[in-house]
Formats: structure tokens, sequence, C-alpha cells
């Protein structure tokens, strides 16, 4: 499953589908209330990033505010398993990486994370908070520094 693939795009006017790239949609404004989703193989949502307005000039390089992304289980049970927010996301469909300058909160059932300067990279599942990173633990952690 593509992640961030923008093939799924539709109903933004005529004359945005590029001639050299036929699966990338372009337009010079930015589109407001952006909302894509993918789905697992079964047909059950996996990933869904909302944005309170996307520029697409650069497919490459989508320029995302007031960022949502979510991570679903991808399985009948459709349970969230992880919320990103963020007032500003770069959407850097491959290498299917999200990163922002300023702030960033994450929600897990089990943990919070909060800081600036970060990036998700989807193949890894992975996120990185490089300035002012704050992690809750919302689970006992009995045991756990032994």
């Amino acid at each position: 499953m593509k992640f961030l693939g923008l093939a799924m795009l539709l109903g933004l006017g005529p004359g945005i589908i590029s001639a050299d790239e036929p699966n990338r949609a372009r337009t010079s404004a930015p589109v407001q209330d952006y909302a894509i989703s993918f789905f697992s193989d079964e047909g059950y949502p996996r990933v869904r990033v909302v944005g309170a307005s996307a520029d697409l000039s650069d497919t490459a390089r989508i320029e995302l505010t007031l960022m949502q992304l979510i991570l679903y289980s991808g399985g009948m049970d459709r349970d969230i398993e992880t919320t990103l927010f963020a007032p500003i996301a770069i959407l850097e469909p491959v290498p299917e990486i999200v990163h922002g300058p300023e702030s960033v909160e994450l929600e897990q059932a089990d943990l919070s994370l909060s800081g600036e300067d970060w990036s998700y990279e989807h193949q890894e599942r992975r996120v990185l908070v490089k300035r002012n990173a704050r992690v809750v633990f919302k689970m006992p952690l009995e045991g756990l520094l032994e």
C-alpha cells in the first residue's frame, strides 16, 4: 500500500493533471479542507490525512496547515492506533515522510508525545522529535526500569 500517493485526489478542477506526471494532481491555489484516506487490501481504513489547507503546487513536497494524521489498525475493528497533530506539516509522498519545523502532538492509547522540529517516517512507523520533546506514559511503569 502506498501511504501518501496522490493518484486518489479527485474533484480539484480541470487542468490539474500534468502530462509528464499522470498520477499526480496539481493546483496552483491552496486546496481548502484537504483530506485523503488510504485503505488496507481488505478495504479497511489504514491512514487518513486531513489539513485545513494544502499547497499542491509541488506534489513532491505538499505543505499542510492544521494537519491531522490518523493511523488505523487496518483491520475490521477500525481502531485508531495513533493520531498526530501539527500546525504546519510537509508531506513528502516519496519516501513517505511527514515533517514540520513547529510543534507536533502525538496521541496513542498508552502515551502522549509533544515537541518541535519533528518527522514521521511511515515505512519505519517512527516519530523523531528534535527539540523540546515531552513524553507522558499512560500506563503503569512497574518493572520497566528494573
